[in-house]
């Protein structure tokens, strides 16, 4: 007898992340790819968290504390929130994906920024529920039309602030009339992941709107600036009520005695975060400097990433450019047929970027490589 796959399951295109560089190197035969795909911090994680990770390796053959009692306390005591509003996840992709599972069905559906996160899209085909996109105003969030987009039978608005790929970022203000227009029987997810990058006076820490009572679930990650994405956790902060169902519907044990720990430690390592903030801002100047010299357009961002628009279609600059070692992200998925999105690395990792960037361009693109050195 064939198994039949609902319909609504066989619409969804799969998720195609970052290539690993692992099978970058196993189907082109050489060694010392870069990877500037997935937003990673080249820095690394905080050597504290590496130091837990090893102390606790010894307890792995044990469960972890399924709801990570300790973890979620620190994470309270940092948020000036009680204990009971957080819920840990594998990742906050994992976090998306119980949100739907939670507030969606046939007959409740979401509002999405078209062109933001596609794994929001996913969550919403995956439960078989009413999708609505929204397209982006100048590379950002029109959240105004979000919610006039919003009806009776809509549960969920998912906004990425700052988001991806585009890098761009909503303030306060348009957060504030968001929620003025905004139906009380929404509720609101905003994901946070890489506002520890941003260094704009009026982006808005929407913990404030959760204080305030507003209908929000705030999406944070240990992936990015901190260096942990190998260890998938991430969490999620919202009213009791919200983290009570969320609960009902995780998966026991998501979130690993490694991961648990390495957050622990990395917690007070706020150094660590401070440096690699610093660093990929120098090294964001350092990019649109030399992108700019070269004639290429990109998105400004707030983020550790640019979206670069490129002379040929995404998949073609991407193939061009896995051949010369650099592996990027191509956004023909997200609608930019002709971009594709980088992430910032190391100074020499950069380097290496716009060196294969000068090989594709020729002509007056070339540069000499050392006109973009910085010491």
């Amino acid at each position: 007898m064939k198994i039949r796959v609902p319909d609504h399951i066989l619409e969804i295109a799969p998720y195609v992340p970052g290539k690993p560089i692992e099978e970058a190197e196993r189907q082109l035969g050489v060694r010392q790819f870069v990877k500037l795909a997935s937003n990673e911090n080249p820095l690394g994680p905080s050597p504290r968290a590496l130091k837990a990770i090893r102390d606790a390796a010894g307890r792995v053959h044990r469960y972890p504390d399924s709801r990570g009692h300790d973890l979620r306390q620190a994470l309270a005591d940092r948020l000036r929130l009680p204990d009971d509003q957080i819920v840990l996840g594998n990742g906050s992709t994992e976090l998306v994906e119980i949100l739907a599972k939670t507030f969606l069905s046939k007959e409740r559906g979401a509002v999405v920024a078209d062109q933001s996160f596609i794994m929001y899209s996913i969550a919403v085909k995956s439960m078989g529920a009413p999708l609505r996109l929204v397209p982006l105003v100048d590379h950002r969030h029109d959240l105004e039309t979000m919610a006039t987009a919003c009806d009776d039978t809509t549960a969920l608005v998912y906004i990425a602030n700052p988001n991806n790929p585009t890098g761009t970022y909503v303030g306060r203000a348009a957060f504030d009339a968001y929620f003025r227009r905004i139906p009380a029987h929404v509720l609101t997810i905003v994901d946070e992941a890489y506002r520890d990058y941003v260094e704009v006076a009026d982006y808005p820490d929407c913990l404030d709107d959760l204080r305030k009572g507003r209908n929000v679930v705030v999406l944070r990650t240990f992936s990015k600036i901190h260096g942990l994405a190998g260890m998938r956790i991430g969490y999620a902060t919202t009213g009791t009520e919200v983290a009570q169902a969320l609960e009902g519907v995780r998966s026991p044990f998501n979130t690993s005695v490694l991961a648990q720990a390495a957050v622990r430690a990395d917690l007070d390592d706020i150094d660590h975060v401070a440096s690699s903030r610093e660093d990929n801002g120098s090294e964001l100047a350092v990019l649109a400097r030399e992108l700019s010299r070269r004639g290429i357009k990109f998105v400004p961002t707030v983020d550790n990433f640019y979206l670069v628009f490129m002379p040929r279609k995404g998949e073609e600059a991407y193939q061009a450019l896995l051949g010369l070692g650099i592996i990027v992200r191509p956004m023909d998925a997200y609608g930019f047929t002709h971009a594709v999105r980088v992430s910032v690395g190391t100074r020499r990792e950069n380097e290496r970027f716009l060196e294969a960037m000068d090989q594709l361009g020729g002509g007056s693109m070339k540069r000499s490589r050392n006109t973009y050195r910085v010491s």
